[in-house]
């Protein structure tokens, strides 16, 4: 998977043609332009079933973190091949990053090496998990409920990547895991240390890469501090706004306490409490990060604040300039703003993330539906002196999911390229789709029958919108957000699993806050951005001149088509995937999805009718939820390539009779560009 070249961006559907144009072929390693890396829960391990039947609390104190699941994964979101609808979009994930390895973890950053590097931060947003040693010979430890004496962290809370048989475990609660952009290999990247003492058990917010200094900042929710570290991942200096912040603004300072720490051999350490798990003070905690025209932006906790500070420009070293930028507004409620970025025309982007509700069922880890996704500009045509902020007073906000207000983001935001009409990726429009991680993305009871013909309501992932229209517009407000991709991020939650087979609760509507960050790879980026307006710059009253859907594939055509909130019925099967060039044999080779609604299909046959072409390990497969790998080669550069599908279950075929099948035909075009051997 490592070793794919990166073409073509194309996603097989039924009964479509297609090919992206202009594609050049490159090298790739981990993550090509448009993946996205997304984190979140890495879900639970319930115990096999006995006799005498255990109770259903009995489960739950058996029931532990997954550590073969995923605590991040690598998703792309370059070909959905269709316009934006609001139908569902299955999860499409090239590299999953296990829990056994990173632990829980919830910030994560990208660089800009030649192979772009995954960094995560170790969490407790999805709760804190502490066990006693077995006591009752079942090979398991036992949870706790409070803090007890001997307890220690159960295995997947914190990563183990380094682990040797020589060599116990460094990571920990202020840890950062590097994931290598070419091979995938997951390191230790730095243990966030202040004053030669580990993280007290609250973990990191959020981190960013900072280009301009090839240096990453992250946000330590046990101190307050922001830390700033070389690529080596060695330690440069930190920033303290309970002191420096808060002097500029003549506040008394609020220094670290080290006595907040949280004491886990005592009972008032509560699981269920986050109150007892030592966060710094509210007024000092910093979690968002992100870097704007020479100062670095932070969320502060406590007040529900912005507030930025300068650099050196040649060192990158903290200036003593820190000031205060706005104060979001508390409603519904005051929340954290946990992630956050500014477009190149000048806009602010916050994501809030619902207050940690953790619960001894691994169900609730966030409040969910108050959480908002906003939008800030400086005033213009400069600032009014009588508001007491350089920004707007009042924020733009995003529609976020079907739910309620719209309001239901998980607290993750990143910016992508647009799609053109046919679905794919537009690299030329480099800031023109906003994507946000939420959950629940596709509930609401008066559109259920609408929602329903694009497929699951209780979908948890990521929803993709353009980025101009918000609430406040009165031309096109996209709310509800009918012109948006609704992206499934757990493969099993999906119509195509059966309720008792989904390993994971999170198709349930009442779970919450299992997803996490989202940061998307975007390379190329220096040209004009798309977003800010017909003229580039503030918007002219309450809305732009002009406000694309989707961005019109060079064809020059500005005009806004109404918006038309019937999603295409789903087909009865279809495969997403992508080619990639085997440099081994010089052969194009397509890798991709085949899933299907066909109630109880176990088998499939596929047959390529065109020439040359065939299927690896076909023609007869077994099939299984929630889909299957397909492998198509054999397709010669340029080739319009054609497979007739049947997906059917194999006892009814066996009675003699006629019996049900889904059929589907499967056509391409192989990218036009020539598949080079390796070393011809």
């Amino acid at each position: 998977m490592l070793d794919r070249i990166f073409v073509a961006l194309s996603t097989f559907v039924l009964v479509w043609t297609a090919s992206p144009t202009g594609a050049q072929a490159q090298e790739t390693g981990l993550l090509i332009p448009g993946d996205a890396v997304v984190t979140g829960f890495s879900g639970v391990v319930e115990p096999e079933q006995q006799d005498p039947p255990l109770t259903a609390l009995q489960t739950l104190d058996e029931t532990f973190i997954d550590l073969e699941s995923a605590s991040a994964r690598v998703n792309g979101l370059a070909a959905p091949g269709y316009i934006w609808d609001a139908r569902t979009w299955f999860a499409e994930a090239y590299f999953d990053i296990k829990a056994r390895d990173v632990g829980q973890v919830f910030g994560v950053a990208i660089d800009d090496a030649k192979f772009p590097n995954v960094y995560l931060a170790a969490s407790s947003a999805y709760g804190l998990y502490r066990v006693l040693p077995d006591a009752d010979n079942d090979g398991r430890p036992e949870r706790t409920t409070i803090g007890v004496p001997g307890a220690d962290w159960m295995e997947g809370m914190w990563g183990k990547a380094d682990e040797t048989d020589t060599t116990p475990s460094q990571g920990g609660p202020g840890s950062i895991w590097k994931v290598d952009g070419k091979s995938g290999k997951v390191t230790l990247f730095a243990n966030i240390l202040h004053n030669g003492e580990n993280n007290s058990g609250v973990g990191l917010g959020n981190i960013t890469y900072v280009p301009q200094f090839g240096q990453l900042f992250v946000t330590d929710l046990s101190t307050g501090l922001i830390h700033r570290l070389d690529m080596d991942g060695v330690e440069i200096e930190t920033f303290d706004h309970g002191v420096t912040g808060r002097a500029s603004i003549e506040k008394s300072p609020l220094p670290f306490d080290p006595s907040n720490a949280p004491d886990f051999d005592s009972a008032d350490f509560d699981p269920e409490d986050s109150e007892t798990w030592g966060f710094a003070d509210e007024d000092r905690r910093i979690y968002a990060l992100a870097f704007n025209k020479g100062r670095l932006y932070y969320s502060v906790v406590g007040e529900s604040q912005i507030w930025s500070v300068g650099f050196d420009e040649e060192t990158g070293e903290f200036l003593d300039s820190a000031q205060w930028e706005l104060d979001v507004p508390k409603k519904p409620k005051k929340l954290p703003v946990t992630d956050m970025l500014f477009t190149r025309s000048g806009a602010m982007v916050l994501a809030q993330r619902g207050d940690v509700t953790s619960t001894y069922d691994y169900a609730n880890f966030a409040d969910h539906g108050k959480s908002r996704l906003l939008r800030y500009w400086l005033e213009k045509p400069e600032d009014d002196p009588d508001t007491p902020s350089r920004w707007i007073a009042e924020p733009e906000e995003y529609s976020v999911g079907f739910n309620g207000q719209e309001r239901s983001t998980n607290g993750g935001v990143a910016l992508n390229y647009g799609y053109d009409k046919q679905g794919y990726l537009d690299t030329g429009s480099c800031e023109a789709s906003l994507w946000t991680t939420g959950e629940n993305l596709r509930d609401n009871n008066e559109l259920e029958d609408t929602l329903l013909l694009g497929g699951a309501l209780v979908i948890d992932g990521l929803q993709g919108m353009p980025i101009r229209p918000v609430k406040q517009y009165e031309k096109f407000n996209n709310s509800p957000p009918w012109v948006s991709y609704m992206f499934d991020n757990d493969q099993f939650n999906t119509d195509l699993v059966d309720e008792d087979e989904r390993p994971t609760p999170y198709s349930d509507i009442n779970t919450t806050g299992w997803i996490g960050d989202v940061e998307i790879l975007r390379t190329g980026c220096d040209g004009d951005a798309v977003a800010g307006g017909a003229t580039g710059g503030w918007p002219e009253g309450p809305y732009y001149v002009s406000d694309l859907p989707y961005t019109d594939g060079g064809t020059g055509d500005d005009t806004l088509p109404p918006p038309q909130p019937l999603p295409s019925a789903p087909q009865c099967a279809a495969m997403t995937g992508q080619f990639f060039c085997d440099v081994k044999t010089g052969t194009w080779i397509y890798d991709g999805i085949l899933r299907t609604d066909a109630g109880l299909a176990d088998k499939v046959k596929i047959v390529a009718s065109s020439p040359g072409v065939s299927v690896v390990g076909g023609p007869l497969m077994s099939y299984s939820v929630p889909g299957i790998r397909l492998t198509l080669s054999g397709g010669v550069s340029g080739q319009l390539i054609s497979t007739d599908v049947c997906i059917f279950d194999e006892a009814a075929s066996q009675k003699g009779g006629p019996f049900a099948c889904c059929k589907a035909t499967i056509a391409a075009s192989v990218p036009a560009e020539a598949c080079e051997k390796a070393g011809e």
